[in-house]
C-alpha cells in the first residue's frame, strides 16, 4: 500500500486519501494517521461489542432464515433490538454501516432501502449455536474488560483497581467459583473462554506430538473444550478436564456437543491450589491459567504438574506468549495489562518463552519447545526427562 502524504502548503492539491474512495487510503499508516487511528481504536471495538451483546448477528440470521435470505432494513433492525427507530434518527444506520466498513456485516443497496445481513464469517463466528462461536468472549470484553480498562491509570499507579472499578465488575474469583450471587456466571465465563480459545485448541490437538502419550489432564479446563479437541483429533487419547465443581454442567454439555461418548473425555472436580497433588497423566495442560498468577503461584502450579507427570511426560502452557524481544505480540502485552486489571493483588502477568524456559529449568524439567498455534497464541512445552 502506498502512503498518502499531504502535498506542500499552497499546492492546491488535496492529500491522496481525501481524493480517493479506496479504503486503503482511509486506513493510511503514515503519520499522524496511525497515531490518530490508535487513539480511536476503542470506537469500532466498542460498537462491535455492543452489537454482539444486543444480539444483532443472531437477529439477522433468524430474519434471513425466515425470509429466504433477505437482509433487514435499518428500521427493522432497530425494532428487533429495542433501539430508537424513528426515521430521523441516524444512530442505528451509523452502527450498521460501521460494521459494514469493519467487514462484520454485508449490505445491499444504499440509504433507507439498504438491507443488512451477516457475512459468512459472521454466521460462523458471531451467531450462537455455531461450533466456532466466539461471541461469548466479545460479551466478556464488553461487560468486563472494557470497563476495567477505564481504570488502567489507577492500576498502573497503585497495582490494583479502585473501588469504583470493583463496583462495576464482579470479582473474577467469585465469578470462577459461582460465589457472587449469579449462578449462571461461571457457565457464561466458560462459554467466553471456549470462544476465545477454540481455534487454539484445535491447532494444538493437531500440532503437538501425542504419539507416545495416552492420557491428558487439563488443569482449569473450564467447559472442557481443550480435552474435547484433543480427543476428537487423537482417538487414542483419554482426557480429563479438571476444574471447580460449578463447571461440571458446562463440561458435560460440551462433551455432548462434540459427540464424545464412551468416557474418552470426563470432568473431574479440582481446586488446583488445594494441597492435594494433581492426578497423574502423560500430558498436563493449562490454557490461560499460568498467566493469571504472580511468579510464586506460577512456579507452584508448574511444580505440581512436574510431580504428577511420568518420565517423558509433558507440561504444556497455552497462552498469548509474548515474543522474547517484547516487540511483536501486542496481544500478549495487552493481555498482561488485562491480568493486571483482573488480578492486580496477585502480581499477575503474561510472559515470554524465555521466562518459561527459566521457570521450567528451576522446577526440574529438561527439554522445552514453543509451538505457534495461530494468531497471538502459542504453547510452551516442558518435558520431564526420562
Amino acid at each position: 500500500m502506498s502512503e498518502a502524504r499531504p502535498t506542500p502548503s499552497g499546492s492546491g492539491q488535496l492529500p491522496r486519501a481525501a481524493q480517493s474512495d479506496d479504503q486503503a487510503g482511509y486506513d493510511d499508516r503514515a503519520q499522524p494517521w496511525r497515531f490518530l487511528a490508535l487513539s480511536r481504536a476503542y470506537g469500532p471495538s466498542r460498537a462491535f461489542q455492543v452489537a454482539t451483546k444486543l444480539g444483532l448477528f443472531e437477529v439477522l440470521r433468524a430474519h434471513q432464515q425466515l425470509s429466504g435470505g433477505q437482509g433487514m432494513a435499518v428500521a427493522e433492525v432497530a425494532r428487533a433490538l429495542g433501539l430508537r427507530a424513528d426515521p430521523g434518527f441516524r444512530g442505528v444506520a451509523d452502527l450498521l454501516d460501521l460494521l459494514v466498513a469493519e467487514e462484520c456485516l454485508a449490505r445491499q443497496g444504499d440509504g433507507p432501502r439498504a438491507l443488512y445481513s451477516n457475512t459468512p464469517d459472521g454466521e460462523r463466528y458471531l451467531c450462537p449455536g455455531s461450533r466456532d462461536y466466539i461471541g461469548g468472549l466479545v460479551i466478556i470484553n464488553c461487560d468486563r474488560s472494557y470497563p476495567q480498562f477505564l481504570f488502567l491509570e489507577d492500576s498502573l499507579r497503585t497495582g490494583v483497581q479502585p473501588q469504583a472499578a470493583q463496583a462495576l465488575v464482579p470479582d473474577i474469583l467469585e465469578t470462577f467459583g459461582g460465589d457472587g450471587g449469579d449462578a449462571g456466571a461461571p457457565a457464561r465465563f466458560a462459554a467466553g473462554m471456549t470462544g476465545a480459545n477454540l481455534a487454539t485448541f484445535v491447532a494444538f490437538a493437531s500440532k503437538f506430538d501425542f504419539s507416545s502419550h495416552a492420557t491428558l489432564l487439563d488443569i482449569g479446563g473450564s467447559a472442557g473444550t481443550l480435552s474435547c479437541a484433543v480427543a476428537a483429533a487423537q482417538p487414542h487419547m483419554r482426557c480429563v478436564s479438571a476444574d471447580l465443581p460449578v463447571l461440571r454442567g458446562a463440561a458435560t454439555a460440551e462433551v455432548a456437543r462434540w459427540g464424545l461418548g464412551g468416557g474418552r473425555v470426563r470432568f473431574e472436580a479440582l481446586d488446583f491450589f488445594a494441597e492435594a497433588p494433581f492426578p497423574a497423566a502423560d500430558v498436563i495442560t493449562m490454557s490461560m491459567i499460568l498467566h493469571d498468577w504472580g511468579l510464586e503461584k506460577k512456579l507452584l502450579l508448574m511444580r505440581k504438574a512436574f510431580a504428577a507427570l511420568p518420565p517423558g511426560g509433558a507440561f504444556v502452557a497455552l497462552d498469548l506468549i509474548i515474543d522474547d524481544a517484547r516487540r511483536a505480540n501486542r496481544w500478549g502485552l495487552f493481555m498482561s495489562l488485562n491480568m493486571l486489571a483482573e488480578f492486580g493483588e496477585e502480581g499477575s502477568f503474561d510472559y515470554t518463552f524465555r521466562d518459561f524456559q527459566g521457570w521450567a529449568s528451576e522446577v526440574g524439567f529438561g527439554r522445552t519447545e514453543l509451538l505457534r498455534l495461530g494468531g497471538p497464541a502459542s504453547a510452551a512445552v516442558a518435558y520431564k526427562d526420562g
